[in-house]
């Protein structure tokens, strides 16, 4: 499939320009790559309403980056981004495509999502939020992959575990790791962290959920997670977090 990207340093530029005032055309930077029949776009128009729609339900924006109603943004969102977006193909790993994604279609989620505001001031989201540096800081790609990682097509609602767990859980302890590459293991992490009625309660202290994920990421060379079935994950993950809890 041929598909649009946009480079980190073009992306930068662009961001730059724009937030300075100069008048640039962010359509004479797309590059396409790939082979074979162009990617139907049609998706982002009904995205875009979508995730405009969500961003509604907090009309007043998110009070701080850490506003616990970011992580209820950001469950809900991943619904809709990983649904709409095209599936199977090379351009999910492709960097440079959330890239173009973001800055070229999304700007005004990730800034109402990014931005900071006080009563004097308001900031503009930070460029990293784009995936100008890091993939997995660029706020499209996250919400597709935590989606992605822990779909669970067995469900009548194949995304009811992306409504649990918490920014930094995502973040630190599936995005991070090389382990969430296998998605059985990328579930049953979540299910063991975050049992409850809320959602958003976490089992383990943070102190105890870093020394667990240490501990899995040590064990990581000796064990194929990718083959395990969810059950045994979960019996993995279990006996070494009661190593953790007895320590």
């Amino acid at each position: 499939m041929r598909y649009p990207t946009m480079t980190a340093g073009d992306a930068n530029t662009y961001l730059l320009a724009k937030r300075s005032g100069v008048t640039m055309d962010a359509e004479s930077m797309v590059r396409v790559l790939g082979s074979g029949g162009e990617l139907n776009q049609s998706f982002i128009a009904p995205l875009r309403a979508a995730l405009g729609n969500l961003c509604g339900s907090w009309p007043d924006g998110l009070k701080s980056k850490t506003d616990p109603a970011a992580n209820t943004f950001e469950a809900k969102a991943s619904r809709l981004v990983h649904e709409a977006i095209p599936a199977g193909s090379e351009m999910l790993a492709d960097p440079d495509f959330w890239i173009w994604l973001a800055v070229v279609h999304f700007p005004e989620v990730v800034e109402w999502r990014y931005r900071y505001r006080n009563r004097k001031t308001e900031t503009p989201a930070q460029i990293d939020n784009y995936g100008v540096g890091s993939k997995s800081d660029n706020l499209m790609y996250r919400l597709w992959l935590r989606a992605e990682l822990v779909l669970d097509a067995q469900a009548e609602d194949r995304y009811h575990l992306a409504d649990a767990g918490q920014i930094d859980f995502y973040r630190s302890h599936l995005f991070r790791q090389g382990y969430a590459n296998a998605r059985n293991f990328a579930r049953a992490l979540l299910r063991f962290q975050y049992p409850n009625v809320d959602l958003a309660e976490p089992r383990l202290k943070t102190i105890e959920i870093r020394d667990l994920v240490k501990r899995l990421r040590r064990m990581r060379s000796n064990l194929f997670l990718e083959i395990l079935p969810e059950d045994e994950c979960r019996a993995v993950i279990e006996t070494e977090a009661a190593v953790v809890l007895a320590t």
